[in-house]
């Protein structure tokens, strides 16, 4: 029986042939139409009569509707439709009555007459040139599906046409690591976890003891919830399904099979019969015999192992992940509220009421400051990611938006010797670190920051840098994030979030130390009684302990392994699985809140499995490297050598045996912090290696050209992009010209002549014989009859001009407001002890307007509470003499600025991403716009040109008055001549990609 890939393929292949067939005749009726009438107006010498010609066979050629007009000559004819281009029949209507006058008119002169032959050649050569491409486009699709025919047996796309799938070296080492220790027990000290958890939790204080005792109760409350024995209904698994189907879980064929069901309410209420069964037999749950195992390698470079459970498995396994991600999610955020140590500085009492006799309450605001800011960003974004926030959450992944793999870029072995010395000494130390941390004042220059020598040699080398997107992150504090999960563009924005901190530390601390390290293959290498453990404590019950260790101890074997038996997983959790990350952050929890407690309200910045840490004081850093190293050691864990490194910007002199912050880089993507500069800066020589990746999955004669652009747009477009890094105010608009730069680069590094769309053109040529193909056809989107190519320097040119030239400026403003604002603040306290506030109100109010008036009004009345506070509370010693600047700033990140200096205000703008500049419509194009009116399913270029993307408008302007000269508007291909709808959503299955 043909699976339903195959039968989709089949169905697009037989539509493809019906469509070509049907075009086939209508471009030969047409061209033989064309021919004759040639032939017909070279041969007539009077230019009414040729025109009379002409007009009849444009009507006649191009299905132009006509009916004969009563009581008239020979221009009876009159026009009502029959083709979608309302300018070429509205012209046909007017010739029709110019002609008349033509016939008796003699004045009417031969360069008129001419000039409507002209246009109505072109009108014919526009669709002479529309069947050319509505033919090429076919050819294209045919020569896509032909490709198609070698793909795996599982659906997905093989990128390498007749390539035959031979398990390279690395591949079968990378299954060779991951079997030898997911089919191996871990060893666990479960008495030292239990230890851990009771030192961590429990013995503290009375309020992280009342906090756990009730999210024991949350769980307890929730297992009674979710113990409905009929949860599954038809709206329940309509949701199931739709967050099933983003996941990275189920192959195209089986996403496919999903779509199916939605269609079918009768299949629906079967399948929510067979799980409520499954739900109320928890307890005889089991996989099955086996479950099939596929390595799959990710563009990356790297391999990763998938489950293939069937489609009810998945549904029922993906409901319960969800409800306990949900769940926990909620449970965390509420022993958040009730235990965290807070981010706010202790503000002495004595502080405080200086404080307010030098300002008034004016200087006493707090709300939104700096503080507040930070801890609001970190709940949102950052606290327990990787749960769900709602049910209906989805999870938006791009093809190609995946980090790349840096370990063969890390730092050197002498410096790993040093990091794994680093992370021994760090255990000792965890309670005694007599570290000083420096403290003076610091100006940084325009375009960079000095810090210490770096640990490790580094050679001076030449730096690309690249980015895109908008906006800014969300920061409502109600706990949750309302938008869609998109993992790439959360660590982006970490990677802004660090920037900025390291920008304003150094000019408001005169450093900033952090770290950063990932745990070494967190998913297959978890310990299974670690989960289990943490589980126990938290108080799950009998019940569905025993529902995840079966879950977790799933019987395995590879697809290709032959008639073996199946082995039992022992440890780690499979991937892409809800559960997992339930499992996961549930263990992770207990990190983030150790980071927390010994650093006294710190946050430990987590993207599940990714760790950062950063402050202005080293010893809390130190102190916080110190809980992560014993998080894992007691949870049986470890971190990976080439992603753990450390960075201290702004540390003038090197500190002797640094041996309390892990050595090493910190690296994200192709991006290093440089701890000289305090800027992310590219590793050329690893764009470099993916550029030779990237040459060699371009590779192939048997490739197809739309396969070709696929795997363009996925590596070129979007994992290189994705992984410069967005650009963002903290970046500095040096970062978007870098990226421009190395984007040039890759193209130059691997076409001859530099030029991906030279490359394409003359491959079109070769292959199909369509000389001068149009920019147009390459770029515009598939809906208009386009290849969909994408361009990665359209949305950096967009926001060029919207990013900050240098960041730093951001602070030197903020600098010169604050001292104006003390400025001001010591006049207004001087003229209070003065006794200027007498004297004010008998100035010339006469002579003042009402605004005038009420500034002064307003002016006076702080006087007046600034007055109210010196009678209240003095100071003991020079009470008439305002406080000094230093004392004025010394809570600066707790307190809002007075007037315009606003720390919260500096955050948000570093952190803000710049928003593309649109195009300016043009009249050319406005009218090709308003001719896609009434085209149904339009995606990228539309008829609403308000709602179109930026990057969208940018390519109807730059491309589209060449595409109107050759097609007569935006559409390359007639609607409806090609299956243009069934291609796009074909175009939506997963890449295989070769190696």
């Amino acid at each position: 029986m043909a699976s339903s890939g195959s039968v989709f393929s089949e169905t697009l292949q037989t539509i493809t042939t019906t469509k070509l067939e049907e075009l086939a005749k209508q471009r030969i009726a047409f061209e033989e139409q064309h021919a004759a009438l040639h032939e017909a107006i070279q041969a007539e010498k009077n230019p009414v009569e040729r025109l009379i010609l002409l007009v009849d066979g444009v009507k006649s050629s191009m299905g132009v509707k006509t009916t004969v007009r009563k009581n008239s000559g020979q221009l009876g004819q009159v026009i009502f439709g029959g083709t979608k281009n309302r300018r070429l029949e509205t012209d046909l209507k007017n010739l029709d009555r110019f002609l008349e006058q033509a016939r008796y008119d003699p004045s009417v002169s031969p360069k008129v007459l001419q000039d409507w032959e002209d246009s109505l050649l072109q009108y014919l050569a526009v669709q002479s040139s529309k069947y050319q491409y509505a033919d090429l486009y076919g050819k294209l699709v045919t020569e896509w599906l032909s490709s198609d025919k070698s793909a795996a047996d599982d659906g997905d796309v093989n990128m390498g046409g007749s390539f035959e799938d031979v398990p390279n070296a690395e591949k079968l080492e990378s299954r060779a690591e991951w079997e030898k220790v997911v089919f191996e027990p871990a060893e666990i000290d479960a008495t030292g976890l239990k230890d851990y958890l009771k030192a961590l939790f429990i013995t503290p204080s009375k309020t992280t003891r009342t906090a756990i005792d009730n999210l024991r109760k949350k769980v307890e409350d929730f297992e009674m919830d979710l113990s409905d024995s009929s949860p599954f209904d038809e709206a329940t698994l309509r949701w199931v399904i739709q967050g099933l189907q983003g996941s990275d879980l189920l192959n195209n064929e089986k996403r496919e099979a999903l779509k199916d069901f939605l269609s079918n309410n009768v299949i629906l209420g079967e399948i929510a019969d067979v799980l409520n069964m499954r739900m109320a037999s928890l307890n005889r749950w089991t996989w099955g015999d086996h479950v099939p195992l596929e390595q799959r390698r990710k563009l990356n470079g790297s391999y990763s192992i998938h489950m293939h459970e069937d489609l009810l498995q998945a549904i029922f396994l993906h409901y319960i992940g969800v409800k306990w991600s949900v769940f926990f999610k909620s449970a965390f955020v509420a022993l958040r509220a009730e235990a965290w140590i807070s981010n706010h500085t202790t503000i002495p009492k004595i502080d405080r009421k200086r404080r307010e006799y030098y300002l008034g309450p004016q200087g006493m605001k707090t709300y939104d400051n700096l503080v507040d800011k930070r801890g609001k960003t970190y709940r949102n974004r950052y606290f327990a990611h990787q749960l769900l926030d709602y049910h209906t959450q989805g999870v938006e992944v791009q093809e190609g938006e995946e980090e790349a793999e840096y370990e063969d870029f890390a730092a050197s072995a002498e410096s790993m010797k040093r990091k794994r010395s680093s992370q021994q000494a760090a255990v000792q130390h965890h309670h005694h670190m007599p570290v000083q941390v420096q403290s003076h004042s610091y100006q940084a220059p325009a375009a960079q920051v000095p810090a210490r020598p770096a640990r490790a040699k580094q050679t001076a080398r030449q730096h690309w840098n690249p980015s895109r997107t908008y906006g800014e992150p969300d920061d409502s504090d109600d706990g949750s994030n309302k938008k869609a999960k998109n993992p790439i563009r959360a660590k982006q924005d970490l990677l802004h979030l660090l920037s900025t901190e390291i920008i304003m530390n150094t000019r408001l601390h005169g450093q900033l130390n952090c770290f950063r390290s990932v745990f070494e293959s967190w998913n297959p290498l978890l310990p299974h009684d670690t989960i289990l453990t943490v589980l126990v404590f938290f108080g799950v019950s009998d019940k569905w302990l025993a529902f995840f260790r079966k879950f977790l101890q799933a019987p395995l074997k590879f697809t290709d392994d032959g008639p073996i038996e199946p082995r039992l997983r022992q440890r780690g959790t499979p991937g892409s699985h809800n559960l997992s990350d339930v499992f996961g952050e549930a263990v992770l929890f207990c990190l983030d809140f150790s980071v927390n407690q010994v650093t006294e309200g710190n946050f430990l910045h987590r993207l599940y499995d990714d760790i950062w840490f950063w402050s202005p004081d080293y010893e809390k850093c130190a102190k916080a490297w110190s809980a992560v190293l014993e998080f894992t050691k007691a949870m049986g864990v470890q971190l990976s050598d080439t992603k753990t490194g450390s960075v201290r910007v702004g540390v003038e002199a090197e500190v002797d045996d640094d041996d309390h912050l892990p050595a090493g880089q910190i690296r994200w993507g192709f991006l290093h912090l440089d701890p000289r500069t305090g800027r992310f800066e590219i590793d050329p020589q690893m764009v470099d290696s993916h550029v030779e990746e990237l040459r060699k999955q371009l590779q192939g004669k048997s490739k197809s050209v739309i396969d070709w652009i696929q795997v363009w747009n996925s590596y070129a477009a979007t994992f290189f992009s994705s992984n410069f890094g967005k650009a963002a105010n903290c970046f500095g608009r040096q970062h978007v010209d870098s990226m421009l730069k190395i984007h040039r680069h890759i193209q130059e590094s691997i076409f001859e002549g530099g030029n991906v769309v030279q490359f394409l053109k003359k491959t079109i040529e070769d292959r199909f014989g369509v000389q001068n193909v149009p920019d147009g056809f390459l770029f515009f989107p598939v809906e208009l009859g386009g290849l969909d190519l994408k361009s990665p320097f359209i949305g950096l040119l967009q926001i060029r001009e919207s990013v900050k030239d240098n960041p730093y400026d951001v602070m030197d403003d903020f600098e010169e407001a604050e001292r104006d604002d003390y400025d001001e603040a010591k006049q207004r306290f001087d003229g209070v002890m003065q006794g200027k506030m007498h004297s004010k109100m008998h100035e010339s109010i006469h002579d003042m307007d009402d605004e005038m008036l009420g500034n002064m009004y307003d002016e006076m009345d702080d006087e007046r509470q600034l007055k109210s506070s010196h009678e209240s509370w003095k100071p003991e010693k020079d009470a008439d003499e305002f406080f000094s600047f230093e004392d004025y700033i010394k809570y600066r990140e707790e307190f809002v600025g007075l007037n315009k200096a606003d720390l919260a205000q500096v955050f948000r703008d570093l952190l803000r991403r710049p928003r593309e500049e649109s195009i300016d419509l043009s009249v050319q194009v406005k009218q090709a716009i308003d001719q896609l009116q009434g085209q149904s399913s339009l995606r990228g270029i539309t008829a609403n040109w308000t709602g179109m993307e930026p990057y969208w408008k940018w390519v109807a302007h730059m491309y589209g008055p060449e595409m109107v000269a050759n097609f007569g508007g935006l559409n390359v291909v007639e609607f409806g001549l090609l299956p243009i709808g069934m291609v796009s959503m074909f175009r939506q299955r997963r890449t295989k990609w070769q190696g």
